[in-house]
């Protein structure tokens, strides 16, 4: 019976087939041929090419251009082989990598859009109090060291009676003086912390101390132009890349919504 039955054909075909079937899956020969075509085109090469001369100055001779090209097949086989191994997977790197392209190309079309007036009025109208135009200030100071408020005041009480500005100051490599000064100028030279108390300053006197990062001074404001809200044209660039960051902060929310709403997301502790 037995040899009867290794006598049929249907048996020897269906054995062959399992022999060409493990085969195939044995040498990975069944898998898609493409995954094992390898073009190097005139635009690859053009890019070698640029790559080299961007590096040395100077085009690549015929043997380093052969070099350029073994290589870029080189690394195309080993990176096909990576991924057949799944060495892609669960590494931080290669993953913050992806995320990172991924980002760029769903937002590489709105770098390009160009917006109009139109469109930055209406952003400057939604945001007032971001562009308006800093005050002005024009002022004496007086570097008074590192004294206590209780001292400086008694300085201060001096000078507002006629005292000689001079006979209490102390060497510093400020400027004593400063002539319609923006906010920005004034923190640059003097510090935030200085620059917040001048709208506090009743004009023509001296006042203080107003404290900075050196120590305290004795100020006097002899004018204030008030800030006001910008035109277009006063803070168009500023306008643009704000416009510009939301423009792009809202496609990535718009693509991530799109991408999770593909996904089944399960956390462990979460509802």
């Amino acid at each position: 019976m037995l040899r009867k039955f290794s006598r049929e054909p249907l048996i020897h075909f269906l054995g062959g087939a399992l022999l060409i079937f493990t085969f195939f899956w044995a040498t990975g020969t069944g898998r898609d041929p493409a995954d094992y075509e390898i073009s190097i085109d005139e635009t690859d090469i053009d890019r070698l090419t640029t790559d080299w001369e961007r590096n040395f100055r100077r085009a690549p001779t015929q043997q380093e251009l052969d070099g350029l090209i073994d290589q870029e097949i080189t690394e195309e086989i080993y990176y096909r082989e990576a991924l057949r191994l799944g060495l892609d997977k669960n590494d931080p790197v290669i993953r913050r990598r992806l995320f990172t392209k991924m980002r760029f190309i769903d937002s590489k079309d709105e770098e390009n859009v160009a917006p109009t007036d139109t469109i930055l009025q209406q952003w400057m109208d939604e945001h007032p109090g971001k562009y308006a135009l800093s005050p002005l200030y024009d002022f004496k100071q007086i570097y008074l060291g590192q004294i206590s408020a209780a001292q400086a005041s008694d300085w201060i009480d001096q000078l507002n009676n006629g005292g000689n500005p001079a006979a209490n100051a102390k060497s510093i490599s400020l400027p004593a003086s400063l002539e319609r000064a923006s906010i920005a100028e004034i923190e640059r030279q003097f510090g935030d912390r200085f620059a917040g108390q001048l709208a506090k300053l009743e004009l023509g006197l001296w006042s203080g101390p107003v404290a900075s990062g050196f120590g305290v001074h004795a100020v006097r404001v002899t004018a204030k132009t008030l800030g006001k809200k910008a035109a277009l044209d006063d803070v168009r660039q500023r306008v643009v890349n704000d416009w510009r960051a939301d423009q792009q902060a809202e496609q990535k929310e718009k693509a991530l919504s799109r991408y999770r709403g593909q996904y089944e997301i399960t956390v462990a502790g979460r509802p």
